[in-house]
């Protein structure tokens, strides 16, 4: 089950980077994922999101920890076919390199969190649910605090898979 979620964040986070890197329009805002009004969770759902989205955190930390270790191409290989359409091997290793080499080495990285979405299908992203895990994180090179995301997509047999990565 690990290696499946670890397969699917790196989905996920190879999509959101790619996309970011060829998208030739503007995109539509996000939208957040919001219950409808007066419908709640029971304890057990929230505890089961909960769960879900720790899970997710740890396999994105994974992903960046590769890509500190100069294994952007590991990453991609772990990626989801969307996200394998959307950007090259190749192209994914030298965007990945661009963004960090001003950086210098990561320090502290600090969780910011996670994020859900849902996109409509009107732009260059594909429709369905996306999850975003947010590090704040220190590089050696940086007068600046930088935020690392990695994307997961929700595929349609009900795995979240890695869809891309970004620094900025």
């Amino acid at each position: 089950m690990k290696a499946n979620i670890k397969l699917s964040i790196a989905a996920l986070a190879l999509l959101a980077t790619s996309i970011a890197c060829h998208a030739q329009q503007p995109q539509p805002a996000p939208q957040p994922v919001q219950r409808a009004a007066g419908q709640s969770l029971t304890k057990e759902q929230q505890a089961a999101l909960d769960k879900q989205d720790q899970d997710i955190a740890q396999v994105a930390l994974a992903i960046v920890r590769l890509i500190d270790q100069n294994k952007a191409g590991e990453v991609w290989d772990q990626g989801s076919p969307i996200a394998k359409q959307i950007i090259s091997r190749d192209d994914f290793v030298k965007k990945v390199a661009h963004d960090r080499a001003p950086l210098g080495a990561p320090g502290m990285r600090m969780p910011m969190g996670v994020k859900h979405y849902r996109y409509d299908g009107s732009g260059n992203l594909p429709a369905g649910s996306y999850t975003n895990i947010l590090f704040d994180t220190q590089f050696s090179q940086a007068s600046q605090s930088s935020r690392e995301m990695v994307t997961f997509f929700l595929d349609s047999d009900k795995v979240w898979r890695f869809a891309g990565y970004s620094v900025r």
